[in-house]
């Protein structure tokens, strides 16, 4: 089975304020987003916006769901479909193309920074908990999920900076645990306090052997869509033009699309399961 159809297997088919109907009429046109599903109603042809959190109630990708029109002259009942199944980093890049069409580059540069965070979050899942927990034959969920609480308790007020640091220096080093025993032990030695996080040197990225993964690193170091990011959230509230928002978008799919596909990541433990 793959990735896409075991994130897909165990979702069940709801309906919002009613009761299961049959025959359901399904939304052919939909828009679909980090925070909602957008679907236009087949019956009244206006659109619906579904909030992840509160109308849906569930930020697992929606196979199939029964749900009723919001327009109140309508609230007929239809089924949406075809939910995105992206990682969260590469869904909150997605959604930039609409914010930039809407002019919303303030927005644009927040959400860009933003996926940089939840990728460098994704590797760290990926590296110190679904592959050690998966390789292991007795695939101990509850240790995993003890050193996931720890893990976030060391990066707690970790922001972009520590974290692309912390994620350079995990690079370097080259070395993932092989079992969740060296986990503890590798979390366990993440700095603790922010500033204690140190970036590796640029001779130390270029002598890596992965002639693919060197350049990526070294545009992933230089990046300043942080800065950026922060000239916006503080006090000058700084709104950028088109222009900057267009050209992080292109440097920030560049780089996390790229290490996305080099490193193989996805937000499922499913994907690392060792067959015995």
């Amino acid at each position: 089975m793959a990735c896409s159809e075991l994130k897909r297997s165990h979702i069940t088919s709801e309906v919002l304020g009613c009761e299961a109907m049959t025959d359901m009429l399904i939304a052919m046109k939909k828009r679909t987003s980090y925070e909602n599903f957008v679907a236009q109603c087949p019956s009244c042809g206006v659109e619906s916006i579904f909030n992840r959190a509160s109308d849906l109630h569930t930020f697992e990708p929606i196979a199939g769901r029964d749900v009723v029109c919001l327009n109140v002259a309508c609230c007929k009942p239809f089924r949406i479909v075809g939910d995105s199944i992206n990682n969260p980093h590469e869904m909150l890049i997605y959604d930039c193309y609409e914010l930039i069409e809407r002019k919303h580059y303030m927005n644009c540069i927040l959400s860009l920074a933003q996926a940089y965070e939840v990728f460098f979050s994704l590797f760290f899942r990926v590296e110190l908990l679904y592959k050690p927990c998966a390789a292991d034959p007795n695939h101990d969920l509850v240790e995993m999920n003890r050193l996931a609480e720890e893990f976030q308790k060391k990066i707690k007020g970790h922001t972009f900076d520590p974290m692309r640091a912390l994620f350079l220096h995990h690079m370097v080093i080259g070395r993932s645990p092989k079992n969740l025993v060296e986990s503890a032990a590798m979390i366990a030695a993440l700095p603790a306090r922010p500033r204690d996080a140190q970036t590796p040197k640029n001779a130390a990225i270029e002598i890596l052997s992965d002639a693919k993964l060197v350049p990526l690193l070294m545009k992933l170091k230089a990046t300043s869509i942080n800065t950026l990011r922060n000239r916006i959230v503080h006090k000058h509230a700084y709104r950028p033009t088109g222009d900057e928002a267009e050209s992080a978008l292109k440097e920030t799919e560049n780089i996390l699309f790229s290490l996305q596909g080099r490193l193989n990541l996805q937000d499922d433990i499913n994907c690392y399961m060792v067959p015995y």
